[in-house]
């Protein structure tokens, strides 16, 4: 089985098409005495789910397993972190049987944690998408992190539809979900990935370094002329174009 590495993402070349794994860890956030953000565990798990969800759809991967490994007993605390993940699940529109996990039964914890496992498939070979100089670079959403992010609009953050929306257009070429490292990190990472500059516009009204949390704005790099047309209908700011180095 060959292995490779494509962003954060790992993938597995299997008989007819490519297997892709994507990873997620969520500490510190919930209601135990060590917890830095103070919210309900179910914000946890809703999180957690979409970090490894945008990671599998951004890449065109079909969601086939989502796993969680929770660092907290499962009553009270890990039923309302499964509670997060079912319903996220749900407002991507899919089964709450792909999912499974563990609990941490054996010893007290005074942390909230879990660590998140997606398995995709891509029918076929893994291609990596084509970029090119002249293409528009842009974010869809805003970076949205901690306790912020529980009250978010739709019209503030990506969400599945436009991830469903911009797929399903051979004019968009990249769709990477923004981290902890920010909008510019990921936009220029993606820029050299292909080989190519990112030239930024000279006003952009986002922040650029802070963290994009649960993966609530995504990288979009798309031909101009998409981006005129995706602009009048989904929350995308220009961030700038690809030039050859």
């Amino acid at each position: 089985m060959s292995l490779k590495r494509y962003r954060d993402l790992s993938l597995a070349a299997v008989p007819g098409g490519t297997i892709v794994v994507a990873a997620d860890s969520c500490a510190a956030t919930g209601e135990k005495s060590g917890d830095a953000l103070p919210c309900p565990p179910y914000h946890c798990g809703r999180v957690s789910a979409r970090v490894v969800l945008f990671e599998l759809l951004c890449i065109g991967a079909q969601v086939l397993v989502i796993a969680d490994g929770i660092c907290a007993e499962m009553n009270p605390t890990g039923l309302e972190i499964i509670r997060g993940f079912t319903d996220e699940l749900k407002r991507a529109d899919l089964p709450a049987d792909i999912l499974t996990g563990s609990t941490e039964e054996n010893f007290p914890t005074v942390m909230t944690g879990v660590g998140t496992a997606g398995i995709g498939y891509c029918p076929g070979p893994f291609t990596p998408p084509v970029c090119h100089a002249g293409d528009a670079v842009a974010c869809l959403g805003a970076p949205i992190v901690g306790a912020a992010f529980l009250t978010a609009r739709d019209g503030d953050i990506a969400t599945y539809e436009h991830l469903r929306k911009l797929s399903a257009d051979v004019a968009v070429r990249e769709l990477v979900p923004v981290g902890s490292k920010g909008i510019a990190y990921e936009a220029e990472n993606t820029a050299a990935l292909h080989q190519l500059a990112l030239q930024w516009d000279a006003h952009i009204p986002l922040n650029l370094t802070q963290s994009g949390g649960p993966a609530s704005c995504v990288v979009v790099i798309l031909t101009g002329d998409a981006f005129e047309v995706y602009r009048r209908i989904l929350p995308l700011t220009r961030l700038g174009v690809l030039t050859q180095k």
